[in-house]
């Protein structure tokens, strides 16, 4: 169920632009000169911006797509704790769960979108109908097949700008109907072009972190 562990230590209070990755993260906050705090970060649809206190620490359990949180349950076993507390893994794992099915569905929707593919084509893959996919991927997860594909298609578009590959190319690698159809999708999930984050690079490298797709 856990994708990763990671933290950070905040020296220069600089602010911050987080893109949406797929994944919920168990997130525990130390803010400066503030009071400690556990929560559950949510869903993302579209990149926002938060300030970076210098002198802040977070600590976060990033869990895989698509897993379910029991959140009240889970944040009331963890009040108090500190995040190197011996006994937060075993609760994560008491108070979360994924439907096997909906993991393969994901890896299905993911291998579509390097594919430049589709979610019928994953649902066949998977040997689902169509409207059964969308219902699953909906109660499970709250969002459509189709935003998932779309996900990991901005995603996977976004790491293979560095490469210095023409941008019409890589809209036609990864199933856009065009450049402008790239762009379009990159100005809904990252709040920016294609060209803009092959310029920033300091962006373009949190795509680095583990997410979906």
């Amino acid at each position: 169920m856990l994708l990763e562990a990671w933290d950070a230590q905040v020296k220069v209070s600089a602010q911050a632009v987080i893109l949406p990755d797929g994944c919920r993260d168990l997130l525990f906050t130390a803010p400066a000169g503030g009071r400690p705090r556990w929560e559950i970060t949510n869903l993302d649809d579209t990149a926002y911006s938060i300030n970076m206190q210098a002198g802040s620490y977070f600590k976060g359990f990033r869990l895989h797509a698509g897993a379910e949180i029991n959140t009240t349950a889970l944040l009331a076993t963890l009040q108090g704790l500190p995040p190197d507390h011996d006994g937060i893994l075993d609760r994560l794992m008491d108070f979360t769960k994924q439907e096997p099915l909906v993991k393969d569905t994901l890896e299905a929707l993911a291998e579509q979108a390097k594919e430049g593919g589709s979610t019928a084509k994953a649902a066949v893959r998977l040997g689902l109908g169509q409207r059964r996919m969308q219902r699953l991927m909906a109660h499970h997860t709250g969002r459509s097949a189709m935003r998932w594909l779309g996900l990991a298609r901005v995603r996977l578009a976004a790491r293979a700008i560095g490469g210095g590959q023409p941008l019409a190319d890589i809209a036609y690698d990864f199933g856009f109907a065009d450049q402008p159809h790239m762009t379009r999708a990159f100005r809904r999930w990252f709040a920016t072009s294609p060209g803009a984050m092959r310029k920033n690079t300091k962006l373009a490298a949190t795509l680095s972190a583990a997410g979906y797709a």
